[in-house]
């Protein structure tokens, strides 16, 4: 139930994504033989995939001769960012006070020159 919640990529969604990020411009075939050998998955369910991506509004396909080729619409880092952005909403709308309170601890641990680029956004938006 929580992974349902609070997962936005299935596992060979993220490795597709990977191979896209780090091509910039691929076909189903270019991800099927990037992909690990050991646990390859078959070419129409990469395809399937692929097509679910673009459904996601991921990648954004562009006819290339009798196939496709896959762009991704953003890059690692803007979707790194609203996912974690839609992670922490998710988290703090089920858990409330308690997940605030626990993100509080894990500053703790966190590089204290981050913290205080945290304090200084949180001071700005007041």
């Amino acid at each position: 139930m929580f992974e349902q919640r609070f997962s936005l990529l299935g596992e060979l969604e993220r490795a597709i994504m990977e191979v896209v990020w780090t091509r910039q411009d691929a076909t189903v075939r270019d991800v099927v033989e990037a992909l690990k050998p050991a646990r390859r998955p078959a070419y129409t369910t990469v395809m399937t995939v692929m097509n679910r991506l673009v459904e996601k509004s991921l990648l954004r396909r562009k006819p290339a001769g009798q196939s496709y080729r896959y762009i991704p619409t953003k890059s690692r880092d803007e979707f790194l960012d609203r996912s974690s952005r839609q992670i922490i909403e998710r988290v703090v709308k089920y858990f409330g006070d308690a997940a605030i309170a626990r993100f509080i601890d894990v500053l703790d641990d966190v590089d204290p020159q981050k913290v205080a680029a945290l304090r200084r956004k949180i001071r700005d938006a007041s």
